[in-house]
């Protein structure tokens, strides 16, 4: 009888502590998933005219247009108006190599952290922008903005991803809480 409750206790702890951590492998598949998300996207936006044609309405330019023409906040509207829209053709890199650093970072596990800040705050700026556009689905941008933060917060790159390999070579720094 003894030995049975010696037992339980050596054993009690081990079931506790597995049971309070959740696996990480499906946040590495969610995080991949998201990665190709934005890896997609990157594609009908493409550098150097980044998806525009003259007549304006494909590509960069047409969603832009359809978010001035449907403003959740009018005063973002009049910002797309008069700064983005006449400097598109050096906005239109930031915004290509912002959402490919991304997609990269997402799809490897590569920095995971910043990635995934990135992406919530690209994630925001896309739920401000087309949250009033008619037959858009704001929750949509809403989740992707909370599923990039989710992985700068719990460092997904360390599951399924290049972060966890980086992890082990900068113990003990500062770039330890990076990861």
């Amino acid at each position: 009888m003894e030995d049975t409750i010696r037992t339980q206790r050596r054993i009690q702890p081990a079931l506790a502590e597995r049971e309070e951590r959740a696996p990480g492998w499906p946040l590495g598949v969610a995080r991949i998933i998201i990665g190709v998300l934005w890896f997609q996207q990157l594609l009908w936006k493409l550098p150097p005219d980044f998806g525009c044609v003259p007549s304006g309405d494909q590509g960069l330019c047409d969603w832009i247009g359809r978010e001035i023409a449907n403003p959740l906040i009018p005063l973002y509207a009049d910002f797309l108006k008069a700064i983005v829209l006449p400097n598109l053709s050096i906005l239109g890199w930031f915004i290509w190599l912002t959402e490919a650093a991304i997609a990269v970072s997402l799809l490897l596990g590569l920095l995971t952290r910043l990635g995934g800040l990135l992406g919530f705050a690209q994630g925001v700026n896309l739920l401000i922008g087309l949250a009033a556009v008619p037959h858009e689905w704001y929750w949509s941008y809403l989740m992707l903005a909370l599923f990039c933060l989710l992985f700068a917060l719990t460092g997904a790159g360390r599951w399924l991803g290049v972060d966890r390999y980086l992890l082990g070579r900068v113990r003990g720094t500062l770039l330890e809480r990076a990861l």
